[in-house]
């Protein structure tokens, strides 16, 4: 059996090319202690016979989510270690050797930063300064946030009786349920670097964050131990001022990251504007369907 399955949900269109140069240069290919799922929505790029033997490819139906995705490559997988990737975000050289040596050292649960690909004055890097900019090198020990996109846990975490094949992987219940009922700290390491290479796009960005406020406030009562639901509604209000001042707090660190925020601020505010919507109609509503729209 493989050390760890490194599971990547390969959604819409990305650089194929990109994402396997990372895995060559930090030598995942081939290698006899790694097996990596890759589930995908849209036709694969190559012929899985053309692909080294320890990459295996999951055809999902074209509307699977992001979440979906992993799903169906964990439910696919054997070891007893599991390793969340986008294939939009590759590793960068030293995340094999990192994450070997913590799976040897029994870590039940880890993650690394998240570099930003873009230049910092290109759009395309907004989604960065929102969801992951508090991820960059070297991050806070004290964060009490992990990136779903750069995660390794045993397969133990998973809540049991979840067909994760079916409802998807939930990285932010995942945790939660690690920490709050088993005890278990998520450790960071800032030698287990992904780079962020996501596109944007104005329109499906702004829509994408309402759809994920929405999909985290229906499926939030899963978890036990959560405040009560019109708590939650009314609290709605100020997120979008504390969503942006937890950005701030991530790039604040940073000058360059700084500049990119204030540049991009009127972007940042419509995104956790259109997320905290979102959240709100979940809380009133439901809207469980959403998450099956997530990517």
């Amino acid at each position: 059996m493989f050390k760890v399955d490194i599971v990547v949900a390969a959604k819409g269109v990305y650089d194929w090319g990109l994402f396997f140069a990372a895995l060559v240069e930090d030598h995942l290919v081939e290698n006899d202690d790694v097996a990596i799922h890759i589930a995908h929505d849209q036709v694969f790029p190559l012929d899985a016979t053309s692909l080294p033997s320890n990459i295996f490819l999951h055809q999902c139906e074209n509307n699977a989510s992001i979440l979906q995705l992993w799903g169906v490559a964990i439910a696919k997988s054997e070891s007893h270690y599991i390793a969340v990737l986008d294939v939009k975000c590759p590793p960068e050289r030293g995340w094999k050797d990192r994450v070997l040596s913590e799976i040897d050292n029994q870590t039940e649960l880890f993650c690394g930063d998240v570099e930003p690909g873009w230049d910092l004055i290109d759009k395309r890097i907004v989604g960065y300064l929102i969801e992951y900019s508090q991820f960059k090198n070297p991050t806070p020990v004290n964060l009490n946030e992990v990136p779903g996109n750069n995660i390794v846990f045993k397969r133990a975490l998973l809540a049991d009786k979840v067909d994760v094949s079916r409802k998807g992987f939930f990285k932010t219940f995942m945790v939660w349920r690690a920490e709050k009922e088993l005890g278990i700290k998520v450790r960071k390491f800032n030698d287990m670097a992904v780079c962020y290479y996501k596109s944007f796009t104005y329109k499906h960005y702004m829509y994408r964050r309402y759809v994920h406020g929405r999909c985290f406030a229906a499926s939030r009562f899963d978890s036990q131990g959560q405040p009560p639901r019109l708590i939650c509604f009314l609290f709605v209000f100020l997120l979008p001022f504390l969503r942006i001042w937890r950005i701030f707090k991530g790039v604040k660190r940073d000058p360059e990251l700084r500049k990119s925020f204030f540049r991009f601020f009127h972007l940042i505010v419509q995104s956790e504007v259109a997320w905290s919507f979102g959240e709100m109609v979940g809380y009133a509503v439901g809207g469980r369907q959403y998450c099956e729209q997530l990517d």
